[in-house]
């Protein structure tokens, strides 16, 4: 029997989601339903999730699965059957950040993108900072403040959806410089440089290249470039410029840059600059110069009038500076043509003597300072400056100056300024207040203007640059100093057409009511010219940057930069291409006839100009710019070409290391192909016996760094993680060869050489001490510690000194206090508790010539190393602080440092009385003060008051047992004490404190021709401090221990007691 079948094919399965699109919130879930046809085809279907990490899928069946949301955003869900795939939406409720951790530099800002998915598309963001001292933020927009760590959170308004990202905050503002120059001295560069140098490796870690966006208050100073003198000044500094650390053909020295303070500033003068370690890589500076002061005093007069000084004038001067009154002053005589000094002048026919720059005028005495006189010469009329020197009681001194006005029958001043043609002034009242002193000797209270002419310019008051004002300036309105309207809010306008020498005329008034009056002359300049430098080596390229115009553009016409216009130049020099991207490979050339501009197409900073093969020199390429207001000026681009080098130096000391730079080796392959670095290989490793190199600056054999081992300029393994480090026993120069390749695949050659030097020694810290003390300074330590050229100092163990120089003593507070002496098995840190600069070497009472402190030092490679501390102690042969103290050279030392620590006070007027009696009253004062005795109070005794004034210390002496006082109860202390008594109180004082002092050997005493005369009760005491050196008798062999002791004698018995 036979049975046929038919078999037929079955139409395709078609599959479709219901719904299409679903919305979820987070954590919740949403049931999808997959329909298949036809009805004959197999029910059944695959579920998936494109994103898990959006949407999870569970508890699916054939037909149906739940979809569970997880964190924002959109995601597609499919179902396939065995021939069809359908899809269907599903949005997950929520906000994303399109970056969920960041970091960035101080300053560099960032704006941080996101989307809202789901029914709160379309709301607003909140968004808040964790801190806002790191980071603020501002609608997404992020603005780095500082060095740290922040979480900036955006939260949907009217919803609990938020999202984080976490932002890094690296610094790259460097530590503030500090100089300080005399008033009117300038600063070079070159005493900076190194400074800048150091901040530039602190901050990047690479190497300084150059500085740019140099400024500084014309209030307070003004940039030069090769500035000798006054006379001859060099060439104003461009905020756009660049002066490099090494300069090279066409390019400035950092070092030819010098800080002129202005005449009349005085105090901290801000210099910022920009440190770039390449084109890209910068950091913020800044350079604090302390400018001294000129302590000026002022006078005015007119023709041929004498002026008189006034003993007040610098009295007051000194009181403020020195917190003492004057003694003297001693004169330099001004220019003979402005006039001269004399003193006891009377007349032309009587002038008296001439003052004499080697006397000394005083305040009270002879030759009296009243009687100094200043005497116009001839017809001069201007400023005479009188420079001076004035000593206080104490013989301290301070430089100053005084300021003479010679006017007219009128009193006038003027103003003088400059500005490009079209562009503005705004009035200084600093300027106006200083020209007021001069003229009148007071300050400035308000002024009043004849206002030019509308061809000329225009006065303007509260002018924005934007060109918007307040109002004009009318003829009678007074602008004053210190209130509403003010003058500092005048603004002078030119005329965009004119050119020359603008004259507003004022008169003005000063606190006193004196009017004078004055021209402010502001020479307008038919163009500004500025010029712009780059370098680039032959055969290379170099892009022009618009901020460097533009920064040009704003310190000559005071407004921002539209565009720029280029002469072409010589072929034979090379040629300006319009995006230049390699040989062959560019826009178009540049066209003199066409603008660049700064802000929109062509853009000025996408010019490249591409020297001539084999061209070496410098070319000028001169443009013509425009600002946004339409000012012109004129300038020169100059860019120096030389040749270029495939080779790397660097510097290291033997058993010290250096990272490679990639920087170094990407200016290399630019050079050598015109692209950027990839990566490198280096060919030939360096002989252990020489040196290794290690990837990540570590010193493990496992990463060591490999022949066959590219290392990249942008991805890992990096470049810079490439670390060379010498080997301790090893010094000469060391060659590493290496291979490179650009990106756009060229290859290149070259070598990186290391000049390996023995380590030097430590520099010596020196100190000098007039006072008897000195305190560390831990800086001191880590720089001498870094002149080795290894690595930074970790700690410092201290050498005892030798006890015949003095001491070491730990937060030392003054003599007689409890500071703890400084041990050789302490451990002293240069940032951390215990402290380097809370060391203090005290001097031993009486010494005094140079004692030397030796150390041992502990360096961040793990070095020891032994360091040398020098310590002057000059002799003293006159007090700095009491004027009686002649012929007591051998005391004076010791009555200065008992006076600084307070327990000598002096007896009025700045004097010492040294050969007083001292009383016993008087003595246990000063062993109270000298001593930290405990506080422990006798009943005192019938003959010494309770409110006294050394009441309190003989009762403290009473209750510890020092003071026991005569038989008849009483203590006598406005007796004179006897020497044999004192030192029996100083040595009960010293053992009540914790000195263990012994029993005196009394042998001692028959060394002395009255030995035999020390009292019994006495012997003990004076055979002690005999034996410490406290009291050495007279050269005649003499103890005298019956005779009263004097005040210079105790000064120096107590020093030597609390320096022992």
């Amino acid at each position: 029997m036979a049975c046929e079948v038919t078999v037929s094919p079955s139409d395709p399965a078609g599959v479709k989601i219901s719904p299409d699109t679903v919305e979820v919130a987070p954590g919740k879930t949403a049931t999808l339903q997959a329909t298949v046809s036809p009805t004959t085809a197999p029910q059944e279907v695959t579920w998936a999730t494109l994103d898990p990490n959006i949407a999870s899928l569970s508890s699916s069946d054939k037909l149906t699965t739940i979809v569970t949301g997880l964190k924002a955003g959109k995601t597609q869900i499919t179902a396939s059957s065995t021939t069809k795939v359908a899809s269907a939406t599903v949005v997950v409720q929520g906000i994303v950040l399109k970056d969920s951790a960041i970091t960035l530099f101080e300053g560099e800002n960032y704006t941080l993108g996101y989307e809202i998915f789901g029914n709160q598309l379309g709301r607003n963001v909140e968004w808040t900072s964790s801190e806002t001292n790191v980071v603020a933020v501002s609608n997404g927009y992020l603005m780095p403040k500082k060095e740290g760590e922040s979480t900036i959170t955006a939260k949907v308004v009217g919803s609990t959806y938020t999202a984080t990202c976490k932002v890094t905050v690296k610094r790259n503002t460097a530590q503030v410089i500090s100089r300080s120059v005399e008033a009117g001295q300038p600063l070079e560069f070159s005493q900076v440089e190194s400074a800048i140098s150091t901040q530039c490796q602190n901050v990047l870690g690479r190497s300084l290249s150059y500085v740019s966006g140099l400024t500084v208050s014309t209030r307070q100073g003004t940039l030069y470039y090769r500035y000798q003198n006054e006379g001859d000044t060099g060439f104003g500094v461009g905020t756009g410029e660049r002066y490099y650390l090494s300069p090279s053909l066409g390019q400035m020295g950092l070092s030819d840059v010098t800080f002129a303070p202005k005449d009349d500033f005085s105090g901290t003068a801000v210099i910022n600059y920009t440190g770039y370690a390449d084109g890209s890589t910068f950091f913020q500076g800044t350079i604090e110069v302390q400018v001294g002061e000129w302590k000026e005093i002022y006078y005015s007069t007119k023709g041929n009038q004498p002026v008189q000084f006034v003993a007040d004038d610098f009295n007051r001067l000194c009181k403020v500076y020195k917190g003492r009154d004057l003694d003297s002053v001693v004169f330099s005589q001004p220019d003979n043509q402005a006039g001269g000094l004399y003193y006891q002048y009377i007349s032309a026919q009587q002038p008296g003597t001439k003052v004499d720059s080697a006397k000394q005028y005083r305040r009270n005495g002879t030759p009296s300072l009243s009687n100094v006189y200043f005497v116009p010469g001839g017809n001069y009329q201007g400023e005479v400056i009188v420079p001076y020197t004035a000593y206080d009681v104490n013989g301290s001194s301070f430089r100053g100056r005084v300021k003479i006005k010679i006017n007219a029958a009128d009193l006038q001043g003027d103003l003088n300024y400059s500005i490009s043609q079209g562009g503005k002034l705004t009035f200084s009242d600093t300027d106006f207040n200083n020209l007021s002193r001069q003229v009148t000797g007071y300050s400035l209270d308000y002024v009043r203007f004849t206002l030019p002419a509308s061809s000329v310019g225009t006065l303007y008051y509260n002018y924005t640059s934007g060109g918007s004002y307040a109002s004009r300036v009318t003829a009678g309105s007074s602008y004053y100093r210190t209130s509403s309207p003010y003058l500092r809010r005048v603004t002078f306008v030119a005329n965009s057409s004119y050119w020359g020498t603008a004259t507003v005329e004022f008169t003005a008034w000063d606190i006193n009511g004196n009017r004078f009056t004055g021209k402010v002359e502001i020479a307008v300049g038919k163009i500004g010219r500025g010029s712009v430098r780059y370098s680039a080596y032959s055969n290379g390229k170099v892009t022009f940057d618009d901020k460097d115009f533009n920064s040009v553009c704003k310190e000559i016409t005071g407004g921002t930069l539209s565009y720029v216009r280029f002469e072409l130049p010589s072929s034979s020099e090379g040629t300006l291409y319009y995006n230049y991207t390699s040989s062959g490979s560019y826009d178009s050339k540049v066209s003199s006839s066409k603008n660049y501009y700064r802000s929109s197409s062509p853009y000025l900073d996408r010019v490249t100009f591409v020297p001539k093969s084999g061209f070496i020199g410098t070319v000028s390429i001169p443009y013509t710019a425009w600002n946004t207001a339409g000012v012109k000026m004129e300038g020169t681009v100059e860019i120096g070409v030389e040749t270029g080098s495939s080779q790397v130096n660097y510097q290291v000391t033997s058993g010290g290391g250096v990272i490679f730079n990639d920087a170094d080796f990407n200016q290399i392959s630019q050079y050598m192909t015109g692209r950027n670095l990839n990566y490198v290989r280096f060919t030939t490793l360096p002989s252990s016996s020489s040196g290794t190199l290690y990837y990540q600056s570590s010193s493990s054999s496992s990463n060591k760094a490999s022949s066959s081992t590219n290392y990249y300029f942008t991805q890992s393994p990096y470049l810079e993680k490439v670390r060379f480090e010498a080997n301790k026993n090893f010094s000469g120069t060391v060659t590493i060869p290496f291979t490179g390749w650009s990106t756009g695949g060229d290859k290149f050659e070259g070598q990186v050489r290391i000049l390996v030097a023995s380590p030097a020694s430590p520099t010596v810290i020196s100190y000098t001490t007039s006072g008897g003390t000195v305190s560390f300074r831990s800086d001191d330590f880590v720089r001498a510690c870094r002149d080795r050229g290894l690595g930074s100092l970790v700690s410092v163990t201290f050498d005892s000194p030798s006890s015949d120089g003095g001491r070491l003593y730990y937060r030392y507070e003054g003599l007689g206090s409890s500071s703890s002496q400084v041990t050789e098995n302490t451990v002293y840190y240069p940032s951390s508790s215990p402290s380097i600069s809370e060391v203090t070497f005290v001097a031993r009472s009486g010494f005094q010539g140079t004692t030397r402190l030796t150390y041992l030092g502990k360096d961040s490679l793990g070095n020891v190393y032994q360091g040398q501390i020098r310590i002057t102690v000059p002799g003293s042969s006159g007090s700095r602080y009491f004027t009686d103290m002649d012929g007591y050279a051998w005391a004076v030392g010791a009555v200065d440092s008992l006076f600084q620590d307070g327990i000598v006070t002096g007896v009025g007027n700045g004097t010492y009385r040294p050969a007083g009696q001292i009383t016993r009253g008087d003595f246990m004062l000063m062993l109270y003060r000298a001593f930290p005795l405990p506080a422990v109070e006798g009943d005192g005794f019938y003959d010494v008051p309770q409110d006294s004034y050394y009441g309190r210390a003989i009762r403290v002496a009473q209750g510890v047992g020092i003071a026991t006082g005569y038989p008849d109860g009483g203590f006598h202390p406005k007796d004179p004490i006897t020497r044999q008594d004192a030192m029996v109180l100083l040595k009960r004082t010293m053992q009540a404190v914790g000195w263990s002092l012994g029993s005196g050997d009394q042998s001692l005493l028959d060394g002395f021709r009255d030995g035999a005369q020390v009292s019994a009760y006495a012997r003990d005491a004076m055979a002690t401090m005999v034996y410490y050196g406290i009291i050495t008798g007279t050269p005649e062999g003499m103890l005298n221990p019956r005779s009263n002791m004097t005040r210079a004698e105790m000064a120096v018995v107590l020093e030597r007691a609390l320096t022992l």
